[in-house]
């Protein structure tokens, strides 16, 4: 039994420890990363925007209804909200919050 042991090693190939293949990357333009990142940056910048411009559309809408429905007032459509983000009540219908 214990002779099949040196057998088996003697027959199997000797090598070395495998080595992964070495891939270069490839030279990327960096005008073109330069591009994307700017394109990214105008992507937060919009997102933010809109996510903003939203949670103001909803916080008027609901703080009209609760502190001054009898003021005459129409809200601005969403995309106002989007382009400048704030609250667009009337002065006199905002309540300080504590």
């Amino acid at each position: 039994m214990h002779w099949i042991i040196p057998i088996v090693l003697a027959s199997a190939p000797l090598q070395g420890p495998v080595q992964p293949p070495v891939n270069d990357p490839t030279p990327t333009d960096e005008s073109s990363l330069s591009g994307e990142v700017d394109d990214c940056q105008r992507g937060v910048k919009s997102l933010k925007n809109d996510v903003l411009g939203l949670e103001f559309y909803l916080q008027d809408k609901k703080d009209y209804k609760t502190y001054c429905p009898y003021t005459k007032w129409e809200q601005p459509k969403l995309e106002e909200y989007k382009k400048e983000p704030k609250s667009y009540l009337p002065r006199d219908c905002k309540v300080e919050k504590i």
